[in-house]
């Protein structure tokens, strides 16, 4: 993942796309994209644009506007991935730490067998 975002960026970028999403998508098929007033007196916008999940645009009717880049649609489900290739590598450890743990028992099982043996 590209992208580093804090959590009032995340929250700003998700809600561009959910607007964008529910004024422009057609049985959840996005139509056409939206081109949001570029407002340089807007922190969040701006450090955004710099993160690089929102890009300026010249317009010739508007003026400068700004879209969201493939970056930023692309960040939450490759945040979501990621967060689920955790879950699973902290699953297959506790699954191996169990498995330890059960090795060590039957080698301490079968030590005290032999040496109760062996005595």
């Amino acid at each position: 993942m590209s992208l580093t975002l804090n959590i009032a960026q995340e929250r700003e970028l998700r809600r561009l796309i959910e607007y964008e999403r529910s004024t422009c998508s057609v049985n959840n098929d996005l139509v056409y994209r939206v081109a949001f007033p570029y407002r340089p007196d807007n922190d969040l916008q701006v450090e955004l644009i710099e993160a690089g999940a929102l890009a300026t645009k010249d317009d010739n009717v508007h003026g400068t506007v700004v879209v969201i880049t493939s970056e930023g649609y692309s960040y939450f489900p490759a945040l979501a991935r990621k967060e689920r290739e955790e879950k699973e590598q902290s699953h297959r450890e506790a699954h191996l730490m169990g498995l330890t743990a059960l090795f060590s028992a039957l080698c301490m099982l079968a030590g005290f067998l032999l040496g109760y043996i062996v005595r």
